[in-house]
């Protein structure tokens, strides 16, 4: 891919590595799945609010893409691409909680291994490559 390739100095480097830790937020993105899967299952323990899950300025990284990374990017597509992505992951986890609340729980099974493995592998993919090219 290479969308974030030569992007970053080394300082910028530093000061993005103090913001964010990339590893945790890819945890957190692989994470999503098995609760997800939980829920659809119905055996989650917690109570997921599909208008909470849905937005992507929630969590750690969206809360880091839509502040200081917008400041790091500018304008570059590269920013644009990330913040798409991670919108469109929650977007799809938001629908699978939605469906499993109104008891369609096939279209929830159906979302979870189409639309939502692939958004959810994308922003992990971009999230490694990112790690990789922030690697002091």
């Amino acid at each position: 891919m290479g969308i974030f390739k030569g992007l970053f100095d080394f300082e910028k480097k530093r000061e993005i590595n103090g913001e964010i830790n990339l590893m945790e937020a890819i945890k957190a993105h692989i994470d999503w799945k098995i609760r997800l899967q939980k829920c659809l299952e119905g055996t989650s323990e917690e109570k997921l609010d599909a208008a909470v899950v849905c937005r992507d300025d929630q969590c750690k990284l969206g809360k880091w893409i839509h502040g200081p990374a917008q400041h790091h990017f500018g304008g570059e597509d590269a920013y644009h691409s990330l913040r798409e992505d991670h919108a469109h992951f929650h977007l799809v986890a938001g629908k699978i909680v939605t469906h499993v609340q109104s008891g369609e729980h096939e279209i929830a099974g159906g979302l979870m291994e189409n639309e939502y493995k692939q958004a959810s592998l994308k922003v992990v993919l971009t999230l490694a490559e990112l790690n990789s090219e922030l690697a002091l």
